[in-house]
């Protein structure tokens, strides 16, 4: 019976060094969880098998006067939802925008920076720091179509990276062809101070 016992406490041990200090390492150490983003919608820029597919209608231009005046023929006297439509490229129609990760040559952020004098009075009075991560849709002129915030630290610091990414300007994002293409950027901003 005692080799058994030897055995077992040695087959323990093993496992615990093989298993255990990595573990400890990556997730009780961890300083910050990763975020990691997944588009699995098709992207229109890659090149896929040929297949026959029947025509698509033709899409109208889309404005919100259109949209009243149709509302107006099926008979609602109500505004039709804002939502509902949207011209393309469009944040909420997957495949409209690419995600950046898969450009060939992705955004560079070119003005609006976030600087020293941007950091909010209260959050610097209170000594909060963070990072802010927004999704932002930039159009193929590199113009910001819309950012979202996707994972927020305090209100104040929130509202500046929203307002500052809101107006900056991106050089946009090409494919293969070095065509300009839209894409969805995740951009972690961190506040920090000194």
């Amino acid at each position: 019976m005692r080799p058994f016992v030897g055995t077992t406490a040695f087959s323990v041990t093993v496992h615990v060094l093989a298993f255990g200090i990595p573990y400890y390492f990556l997730v009780i150490r961890s300083p910050e969880a990763a975020v990691v983003e997944l588009d699995l919608s098709p992207v229109a820029t890659m090149p896929g098998p040929a297949r026959t597919r029947a025509a698509a209608p033709v899409a109208q231009a889309w404005s919100h006067a259109s949209s009243i005046a149709s509302a107006a023929r099926a008979g609602t006297q109500e505004e039709p939802a804002a939502d509902s439509a949207c011209p393309p490229p469009c944040p909420d129609r997957p495949g409209d925008y690419v995600p950046a990760g898969l450009t060939v040559n992705g955004p560079r952020w070119l003005t609006g920076f976030i600087t020293d004098d941007d950091y909010p009075a209260e959050a610097r009075r209170l000594g909060v720091e963070g990072t802010v991560l927004l999704a932002v849709f930039i159009t193929a002129d590199g113009t910001v179509r819309e950012v979202r915030l996707a994972r927020g630290t305090h209100p104040s610091l929130d509202a500046v990276a929203l307002a500052k990414v809101q107006g900056a300007t991106f050089s946009p994002a090409r494919d293969g062809q070095g065509r300009p293409i839209p894409c969805k950027l995740m951009l972690p901003i961190r506040f920090e101070l000194k």
